[in-house]
């Protein structure tokens, strides 16, 4: 049962809920009308935060009230409820697509860099490498040939998918392809993807993942106190240059 209540909560928060909010209304699924005092005592949350939870949930159409006298008890409402957000958030994002479609070309127009001129972005920290591997997916689906290389180094692997593990299943999802050349031992097999390894050095402490794809590069690495940083340089020749050394390697491994 506790497993099934945690996959609720999860399931709460992706359409929107808090871990608050998403645990007090598993909390109510199992109570019947009750007071806040009781929901904040069977849910383990201090009072005033179980009362702001539960307004919002009133408001989500998730919980009813039912007044007596000048107290208020709370119930949870039909899980079948969950169907309707998740259809309002489909139509809030139908929308969002529409209004996307035409102002994303004219910010486009905007950011116009001067011709010839590469953009280098700097990112830093998990956050930051999780928007750098969602601009891997998000241009390396709209090539026609979707695929994407990688030299991955093996101390850097533990932190590159660790804030994003659904990443691999999102690539397969998408058909997009990858090569990867290895530098030592290691790196799980997975659809969708080719591995050659080079033998890590003894003497030389490599650190560092590239990725490159499109006309982009990412060179992902970590600083003295393990944090993730990474830079992205846009820029056809670059990236065609890389693509080229790479395949060359590839062919010789």
């Amino acid at each position: 049962m506790e497993g099934d209540k945690t996959e609720v909560e999860v399931l709460l928060q992706q359409i929107g809920l808090s871990p608050q909010e998403a645990k007090i209304y598993v909390t109510l699924l199992r109570l019947e009308s009750v007071s806040v005092r009781k929901v904040a005592e069977v849910a383990g949350i201090n009072r005033g935060t179980t009362y702001d939870a539960i307004k919002k949930l009133v408001t989500h159409g998730l919980v009813g009230v039912r007044k007596s006298g000048q107290r208020e008890y709370f119930s949870a409402e039909s899980p079948e409820k969950i169907y309707d957000i998740l259809r309002e958030k489909r139509k809030d994002l139908w929308r969002s697509q529409q209004l996307s479609q035409k102002i994303v070309p004219a910010l486009l127009a905007q950011n116009a860099r001067p011709q010839g001129r590469p953009i280098v972005r700097y990112f830093e920290g998990d956050e930051g490498v999780v928007t750098i591997l969602r601009d891997v997916l998000q241009t390396s689906a709209k090539l026609q040939q979707p695929e994407y290389y990688v030299y991955s180094s093996r101390p850097l692997r533990q932190y590159i998918y660790r804030k994003f593990p659904q990443f691999t299943r999102r690539r397969i999802d998408e058909g997009i392809q990858v090569r990867v050349i290895a530098i030592g031992e290691g790196g799980d097999p997975a659809d969708n993807s080719e591995r050659k390894w080079l033998p890590e050095p003894l003497e030389t402490h490599i650190s560092s993942y590239t990725i490159i794809y499109g006309h982009k590069m990412a060179l992902i690495s970590i600083s003295k106190d393990y944090t993730p940083y990474g830079v992205v340089i846009e820029d056809a020749g670059t990236a065609s240059m890389q693509r080229l050394l790479f395949d060359q390697l590839w062919h010789k491994l």
